[in-house]
């Protein structure tokens, strides 16, 4: 396994580890965490919302962002971008049990930042998944 140089390169790895999991556990995808450190943060953020973005794996969808969720709280990875962005592609597919995922948010974007962006969303036409998700990432927050 190398050092991921693209998006690209850290989905083929991640997914990859994910799926050999059932054989050999989790020594792949930590292995890949060990490897990030010398990834920029650009292309581990970019990798990560894809993967929670990602509809096309149902049967994973858990693990994968669980894991994703794991890379968010031990690298921390810094990013720039918008955080409504960030929002809108990933609150529909977001597994709410993945609390990883709003803690980095808030991490990143800072706590009013990620409150206000949240309270513009509740005020939108949301469907009753979204609103759901978004209450679940206030509780976790204990916004």
């Amino acid at each position: 396994m190398n050092i991921p140089k693209t998006t690209d390169d850290f989905q083929k790895d991640f997914y990859l580890s994910i799926d050999l999991m059932d054989k050999i556990g989790d020594l792949r995808i930590r292995q890949l965490i060990d490897r990030l450190d010398n990834v920029m943060d650009e292309i581990i953020v970019s990798a990560i919302i894809q993967i929670f973005e990602n509809v096309d794996r149902p049967n994973t969808q858990y693990t994968d962002q669980k894991y994703a969720g794991i890379i968010l709280n031990k690298l921390k990875p810094k990013t720039q971008i918008d955080l409504s962005t960030i929002l809108k592609s990933t609150i529909e597919n977001w597994n709410k049990s993945v609390e990883e995922f709003p803690f980095w948010l808030k991490e990143n974007y800072g706590l009013e930042s990620l409150k206000n962006t949240l309270t513009e969303f509740d005020a939108k036409k949301l469907n009753d998944i979204q609103t759901e998700k978004i209450k679940t990432m206030k509780w976790w927050l204990k916004i």
